[in-house]
């Protein structure tokens, strides 16, 4: 007696390649926003995660994807996740499993209770098959946390999990769509202070507000580092130069306007501040010195603080952090990172490039 163990077609598609062969198609869920999770498969990609909306993008006859980190392009079906992978073999294993279950109860003919009487007079003999229950395959546990997007070029909707430049389906240069949602974040923050000062008091207002700066100097920072990389790759530097470069000259130079200004010019040849005037570099510089004290001194006006910005506060007291002051500051920042990666970057960030 015969017996196949799958069926052909059913929700998987089963097709028989040979005599012992079979072939699935095994879908994988989306999240529960609808999005579904994709992984770059270079291994020194990072953090590689992303996800991307079926049916926006590219929906015809894709053959490649990108990664949004590192622009590693391959078709899309080799941007599976690791978790995708597992559940997709949980799914075969499941089904191997119940075709066997159907198969045995098939050759020892037993109903579907799973017990089946030979009586044969003197004797009788009861056979029973009893399988651990089965339970389904877990859907892939997807990251939570991220920055959403859409593709002003293809439409694509999708997150990633960092500060990214490509987009998954059609590669065009989105950098600096993504600073600017950053610098959205900040500009909600501060937006929201009146509110938090009416509902919580002060004290968690002028949090608040210091909570934003950092983030502006740290958006500054980091856009500027993600640049200097990129550009001395672009230039044939090898990843381990580049680290050297960063351990040795970059260090936390772009936490001040000075050094930031001189280590751009040292390492991307262009001026970071082409188009500024000294006041707005002053006005930059001053506001980021408040970091300082915030980040290290609980705020508090120290004398490191004093001497560099030589303002006339009083040490000792707590720094004032102005939430217009700092919007403005913010949207300052913003417009010297723009315009420097267009200078920079803006003969090769075309899509396709």
């Amino acid at each position: 007696m015969s017996h196949e163990l799958f069926r052909e077609g059913g929700p998987y598609r089963v097709r028989k390649t040979g005599h012992d062969s079979y072939e699935m198609s095994i879908s994988i869920p989306p999240g529960p926003d609808g999005m579904l999770a994709r992984e770059c498969p270079r291994q020194d990609c990072s953090p590689a995660y992303f996800r991307v909306r079926p049916g926006t993008g590219i929906t015809d006859s894709q053959i490649q994807a990108f990664c949004p980190y590192c622009r590693h392009s391959a078709k899309p079906s080799e941007f599976f996740t690791k978790a995708q992978v597992e559940y997709a073999k949980d799914t075969v294993s499941d089904e191997v499993t119940g075709a066997v279950e159907g198969m045995i109860r098939d050759a020892l003919d037993l109903g579907p209770s799973g017990r089946k009487k030979i009586d044969g007079g003197l004797f009788s003999m009861e056979i029973s098959f009893n399988p651990d229950r089965r339970t389904p395959p877990s859907r892939p546990i997807e990251e939570e946390l991220r920055r959403d997007l859409t593709c002003p070029g293809c439409g694509l909707e999708h997150a990633v999990f960092g500060l990214a430049t490509w987009c998954p389906d059609c590669g065009a240069d989105l950098f600096l769509e993504h600073v600017r949602k950053e610098f959205e974040v900040v500009g909600k923050i501060l937006a929201a202070i009146p509110d938090r000062r009416t509902a919580l008091g002060a004290r968690v207002a002028a949090r608040d507000a210091e909570n934003a700066l950092e983030d502006t100097v740290s958006i500054f920072e980091t856009v500027l580092k993600i640049m200097t990389s990129r550009h001395l790759l672009a230039k044939g530097q090898s990843h381990q130069e580049a680290v050297q470069i960063f351990y040795k000259t970059v260090r936390n130079t772009y936490q001040n306007v000075g050094s930031a200004s001189q280590t751009f010019k040292e390492l991307l040849g262009a001026e970071l501040f082409q188009g500024f005037d000294d006041a707005e570099r002053q006005e930059l510089d001053s506001v980021f010195a408040m970091r300082h004290p915030i980040a290290h001194n609980l705020g508090i006006v120290d004398r490191r603080y004093l001497d560099r910005v030589r303002s006339g506060e009083l040490e000792g007291r707590e720094i004032s952090a102005n939430p217009g002051r700092i919007e403005r500051t913010m949207k300052l920042a913003q417009r010297v990172l723009e315009q420097a990666y267009a200078r920079v970057f803006a003969p090769a960030a075309t899509p396709g490039s």
